[in-house]
Protein backbone atom coordinates (compact mmCIF):
# COMPACT_ATOMS: atom_id res chain seq x y z
CA UNK A 1 0.00 0.00 0.00
CA UNK A 2 1.19 3.35 -0.99
CA UNK A 3 0.74 4.84 2.74
CA UNK A 4 2.90 2.27 4.29
CA UNK A 5 5.79 2.79 1.51
CA UNK A 6 9.56 4.43 2.51
CA UNK A 7 9.12 7.19 0.90
CA UNK A 8 5.81 8.75 3.29
CA UNK A 9 8.36 7.92 6.23
CA UNK A 10 10.72 10.31 7.89
CA UNK A 11 14.02 9.23 6.81
CA UNK A 12 12.91 5.99 4.99
CA UNK A 13 12.79 3.82 8.55
CA UNK A 14 10.30 2.73 10.88
CA UNK A 15 6.79 4.50 10.90
CA UNK A 16 6.90 8.02 10.60
CA UNK A 17 6.94 10.45 13.30
CA UNK A 18 4.40 12.80 14.35
CA UNK A 19 6.73 14.61 17.61
CA UNK A 20 7.27 17.34 14.49
CA UNK A 21 3.83 18.08 13.78
CA UNK A 22 2.83 21.23 15.00
CA UNK A 23 -0.61 23.31 15.19
CA UNK A 24 -1.23 26.39 12.71
CA UNK A 25 -0.46 29.68 14.73
CA UNK A 26 -3.42 31.11 13.03
CA UNK A 27 -6.47 30.31 10.95
CA UNK A 28 -4.65 32.00 8.25
CA UNK A 29 -2.25 28.96 8.23
CA UNK A 30 -4.79 26.76 7.66
CA UNK A 31 -5.88 28.01 4.44
CA UNK A 32 -2.45 28.63 3.12
CA UNK A 33 -2.21 24.20 3.22
CA UNK A 34 -5.75 23.46 2.52
CA UNK A 35 -6.52 22.11 -0.76
CA UNK A 36 -8.21 24.55 -3.13
CA UNK A 37 -11.93 23.91 -4.17
CA UNK A 38 -12.41 22.38 -7.06
CA UNK A 39 -13.42 24.43 -10.02
CA UNK A 40 -16.61 25.20 -11.58
CA UNK A 41 -15.48 23.14 -14.67
CA UNK A 42 -14.65 20.37 -12.56
CA UNK A 43 -17.62 20.56 -10.37
CA UNK A 44 -20.00 20.41 -13.73
CA UNK A 45 -18.31 17.92 -14.73
CA UNK A 46 -18.77 15.71 -11.75
CA UNK A 47 -22.77 16.47 -12.26
CA UNK A 48 -22.49 15.45 -15.32
CA UNK A 49 -20.79 11.61 -14.90
CA UNK A 50 -23.46 11.74 -11.88
CA UNK A 51 -26.55 12.23 -13.89
CA UNK A 52 -24.98 9.90 -16.43
CA UNK A 53 -24.68 7.28 -13.35
CA UNK A 54 -28.04 7.90 -12.28
CA UNK A 55 -29.63 7.91 -16.38
CA UNK A 56 -27.75 4.52 -16.57
CA UNK A 57 -29.30 2.76 -13.19
CA UNK A 58 -33.10 4.11 -14.25
CA UNK A 59 -33.09 6.86 -12.19
CA UNK A 60 -33.75 10.02 -14.99
CA UNK A 61 -35.05 12.14 -12.78
CA UNK A 62 -32.68 12.76 -10.63
CA UNK A 63 -30.42 12.40 -13.95
CA UNK A 64 -32.30 15.23 -15.43
CA UNK A 65 -31.73 17.21 -11.96
CA UNK A 66 -28.07 16.67 -12.25
CA UNK A 67 -27.73 17.75 -16.13
CA UNK A 68 -29.21 21.14 -15.02
CA UNK A 69 -26.89 21.14 -12.29
CA UNK A 70 -24.06 20.45 -14.56
CA UNK A 71 -25.55 23.70 -16.49
CA UNK A 72 -25.71 25.81 -14.28
CA UNK A 73 -22.62 25.73 -13.35
CA UNK A 74 -20.96 25.59 -17.08
CA UNK A 75 -23.60 27.06 -19.63
CA UNK A 76 -21.42 26.28 -22.40
CA UNK A 77 -21.42 22.36 -22.02
CA UNK A 78 -23.37 20.58 -24.90
CA UNK A 79 -23.08 17.03 -23.84
CA UNK A 80 -24.96 17.95 -21.00
CA UNK A 81 -27.27 19.54 -22.90
CA UNK A 82 -28.02 17.49 -25.17
CA UNK A 83 -28.11 14.66 -22.51
CA UNK A 84 -30.57 16.69 -20.56
CA UNK A 85 -32.55 16.93 -24.03
CA UNK A 86 -32.70 13.24 -24.25
CA UNK A 87 -33.69 12.73 -20.52
CA UNK A 88 -36.35 14.76 -20.89
CA UNK A 89 -38.02 12.95 -23.74
CA UNK A 90 -37.55 9.89 -21.73
CA UNK A 91 -39.80 10.75 -19.21
CA UNK A 92 -41.81 12.87 -20.86
CA UNK A 93 -40.77 16.15 -19.10
CA UNK A 94 -41.71 19.00 -21.81
CA UNK A 95 -41.63 21.80 -19.55
CA UNK A 96 -38.47 23.35 -20.59
CA UNK A 97 -38.60 21.84 -24.04
CA UNK A 98 -38.77 24.33 -26.89
CA UNK A 99 -35.81 26.45 -25.18
CA UNK A 100 -33.81 23.06 -24.97
CA UNK A 101 -34.32 22.26 -27.89
CA UNK A 102 -33.22 26.12 -29.68
CA UNK A 103 -29.93 25.77 -27.48
CA UNK A 104 -29.56 22.47 -28.62
CA UNK A 105 -30.03 23.53 -32.37
CA UNK A 106 -27.72 26.50 -31.65
CA UNK A 107 -25.00 24.39 -29.90
CA UNK A 108 -24.80 22.05 -33.15
CA UNK A 109 -24.97 24.73 -35.32
CA UNK A 110 -21.64 26.15 -33.02
CA UNK A 111 -20.06 22.68 -33.06
CA UNK A 112 -20.31 22.55 -36.93
CA UNK A 113 -18.79 25.81 -37.82
CA UNK A 114 -16.23 25.23 -35.36
CA UNK A 115 -15.36 22.01 -37.05
CA UNK A 116 -15.12 19.79 -34.00
CA UNK A 117 -17.48 16.99 -33.84
CA UNK A 118 -20.97 17.69 -32.44
CA UNK A 119 -22.44 16.22 -28.60
CA UNK A 120 -25.69 15.34 -30.36
CA UNK A 121 -25.25 11.80 -31.71
CA UNK A 122 -26.64 11.34 -35.58
CA UNK A 123 -29.26 9.27 -34.42
CA UNK A 124 -30.13 11.36 -31.45
CA UNK A 125 -30.97 13.78 -33.77
CA UNK A 126 -34.01 12.26 -35.16
CA UNK A 127 -35.67 13.37 -31.93
CA UNK A 128 -34.86 17.11 -32.61
CA UNK A 129 -36.31 19.07 -35.09
CA UNK A 130 -33.79 19.89 -37.55
CA UNK A 131 -33.43 20.88 -41.22
CA UNK A 132 -31.97 17.71 -43.30
CA UNK A 133 -28.74 19.40 -44.76
CA UNK A 134 -28.15 20.16 -40.96
CA UNK A 135 -28.74 16.51 -39.72
CA UNK A 136 -26.51 15.68 -43.06
CA UNK A 137 -23.20 17.55 -41.46
CA UNK A 138 -24.12 16.26 -38.09
CA UNK A 139 -23.88 12.66 -39.45
CA UNK A 140 -20.93 13.84 -42.15
CA UNK A 141 -18.97 15.17 -38.68
CA UNK A 142 -19.32 12.28 -36.84
CA UNK A 143 -18.40 9.03 -39.97
CA UNK A 144 -15.16 11.51 -39.98
CA UNK A 145 -14.40 11.99 -36.20
CA UNK A 146 -14.71 8.05 -36.76
CA UNK A 147 -12.68 7.15 -39.92
CA UNK A 148 -9.84 9.62 -37.56
CA UNK A 149 -10.03 7.29 -34.59
CA UNK A 150 -9.72 4.48 -37.08
CA UNK A 151 -6.68 6.12 -38.83
CA UNK A 152 -5.00 6.61 -35.94
CA UNK A 153 -5.24 2.70 -34.37
CA UNK A 154 -3.88 1.71 -37.88
CA UNK A 155 -0.67 1.32 -37.42
CA UNK A 156 -1.03 -0.67 -34.35
CA UNK A 157 -2.67 -3.73 -36.56
CA UNK A 158 -0.41 -6.11 -37.64
CA UNK A 159 1.00 -6.12 -41.09
CA UNK A 160 -1.65 -7.38 -43.56
CA UNK A 161 -4.63 -6.06 -41.19
CA UNK A 162 -7.06 -7.93 -39.68
CA UNK A 163 -8.16 -11.06 -41.69
CA UNK A 164 -10.01 -13.84 -40.75
CA UNK A 165 -8.37 -17.35 -40.18
CA UNK A 166 -8.95 -19.61 -42.55
CA UNK A 167 -12.61 -21.54 -42.50
CA UNK A 168 -12.38 -25.00 -41.24
CA UNK A 169 -13.68 -27.15 -44.29
CA UNK A 170 -15.59 -29.74 -41.64
CA UNK A 171 -17.56 -26.59 -39.98
CA UNK A 172 -19.06 -25.43 -43.28
CA UNK A 173 -22.20 -27.35 -44.55
CA UNK A 174 -25.00 -25.55 -45.38
CA UNK A 175 -25.65 -23.67 -48.91
CA UNK A 176 -21.77 -21.67 -50.04
CA UNK A 177 -20.12 -23.30 -46.57
CA UNK A 178 -22.11 -21.10 -44.50
CA UNK A 179 -22.76 -23.07 -40.90
CA UNK A 180 -26.07 -24.33 -40.34
CA UNK A 181 -27.69 -24.32 -37.04
CA UNK A 182 -29.58 -27.29 -35.46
Amino acid sequence: RQCLSPQWHSGGEGPPSFGSLKAPDSPRDLTATAPSAPSTEAQALAHYHAALAHQASGRVGAAVRHFRAALALQADFPAALCSLARAQSSICDWSSREATLVSVRASLVRQLDEGACPALQPFDAFAVPLELPLVLRLAQAHAAAAEAVAASLRPLLPPGGLCHPPRDAAAGSGAAGATRLR
